[in-house]
């Protein structure tokens, strides 16, 4: 081990005295086999690894077990030598990680079976993903910085669906490209998959290649106060095999669609979307989602209480074919949409009910039943229109 004195005082001696008292200082060279030392003898005495400040040049760095690692914030950064990942843990049931910045390789931070608190961190010019956990059990992941990576920004996955538990909050996301391609599963500023019980609230997101939230299989999960600017496709997107989520309290703005909760045809089920803001939806970049919309949803979903405005194709979207089960808007405010609200009446769609809605300015028409993306039935909202037997219309207002 070729430690300078004062190194191995910090990482060997100093921990005898007091096991909560390890530091390692920068020295601008390779530091791989020193730090990983470090990271051992600490977590080897149940203790706590201070970083100096200044640059450490490492790859490949791993630990297996709880320890708390704290930095100084912006000043303490971890940059990878190469496409190594730079730091993995691995069943880390206490672990916390503060004030890094991880700066390149493949992922700057991943994580399995792990819980505990990742906070006041920054993550950038990542190759694949900012911070990857996997299979987590009670973590916390709040107040770091993440930007300009290649493909993810937050990670949040389980191997298989279970219940998971992670909260993400209070982060800041931007810049986030989708370098691997995909029609999905990159460009993602918080990407979850199959985990359960998953909290995302009150982060700010902006500049995402697809989605700056994609809940993909995730049951139970709650996205919450959220500010999302200028994502390419749909900024919250809810979709496949997911039940019983509530997308509430966002505030979207100049982005390809708003909120889209999706997959019927998968299971995707069951969910509240409301006291949503979105404004300015002007059609997706990509190649999944072309037109510009506020908010969509297929199967067992209450839509109340949002305010769209400025939605280039449709306010609201309810139902896609058959794919249409027990759908309800209610008290929304539509304002300056192409369309204020489609509802599919394709022969196997169930039942929509439309009641104290304000619908206004619609450039085509202010309510009308689709098949798919062609339209079957005239303007619903007049006073005349004949109504099919699918949708309930009740108490609307209708302005030009």
């Amino acid at each position: 081990m070729n430690f300078s004195r004062r190194s191995l005082l910090s990482a060997g001696a100093a921990l005898a005295a007091t096991p909560a008292a390890a530091e390692i200082i920068a020295n601008g060279a390779d530091q791989t086999v020193e730090l990983q030392a470090a990271i051992d003898h600490a977590a080897v005495n149940g203790g706590l690894l201070r970083l100096g400040v200044g640059k450490f040049l490492v790859a490949g760095l791993n630990l297996k077990s709880s320890l708390q690692i704290e930095g100084v914030a912006g000043q303490t950064r971890l940059v990878a030598l190469g496409s190594m990942d730079i730091l993995s843990v691995e069943g880390a049931q206490h672990l916390g990680i503060s004030g890094l910045t991880f700066e390149g390789g493949g992922n700057g931070l991943v994580l399995r079976n792990c819980g505990g608190r990742i906070s006041g961190n920054a993550f950038l010019l990542q190759e694949k993903t900012g911070l990857f956990a996997l299979d987590s059990r009670g973590l916390e992941i709040s107040g770091n910085h993440v930007h300009d990576i290649g493909n993810n920004g937050i990670q949040v996955w389980t191997s298989e669906k279970r219940e998971d538990g992670t909260l993400v909050i209070n982060n800041r996301v931007e810049r986030i490209a989708a370098k691997a391609g995909g029609s999905g599963q990159n460009g993602n500023g918080i990407n979850i998959y199959k985990a359960g019980q998953v909290m995302v609230a009150n982060n700010r997101i902006a500049d995402c290649h697809f989605s700056a939230i994609r809940n993909n299989a995730g049951n139970n999960c709650q996205i919450l106060g959220n500010n999302i600017s200028r994502t390419g496709e749909v900024a919250i997107y809810v979709e496949f095999a997911f039940e019983g989520v509530v997308v509430s309290s966002n505030m979207i703005d100049d982005v390809g669609f708003g909120i889209s909760i999706t997959n019927f045809n998968e299971g995707g089920r069951l969910a509240v979307c409301s006291g949503n803001l979105v404004r300015n939806a002007k059609g997706g970049s990509t190649e999944g989602v072309k037109i510009g919309g506020g908010i969509y949803a297929e199967a067992d979903t209450l839509v109340s209480g949002n305010v769209v405005e400025n939605a280039k194709d449709v306010g609201i979207g309810l139902g896609w074919g058959a794919y249409a089960r027990n759908l309800s808007a209610q008290g929304n405010l539509i304002r300056v949409c192409g369309k204020g609200i489609s509802v599919s009446v394709t022969e196997g769609a169930g039942p929509s009910y439309l009641a104290n809605n304000v619908i206004s300015g619609s450039k085509t028409a202010a309510i009308l039943g689709m098949d798919h993306r062609e339209i079957v039935t005239d303007d619903l909202g007049k006073v005349d229109a004949k109504v099919p037997e699918l949708i309930q219309l009740k108490d609307n207002v209708i302005r030009a």
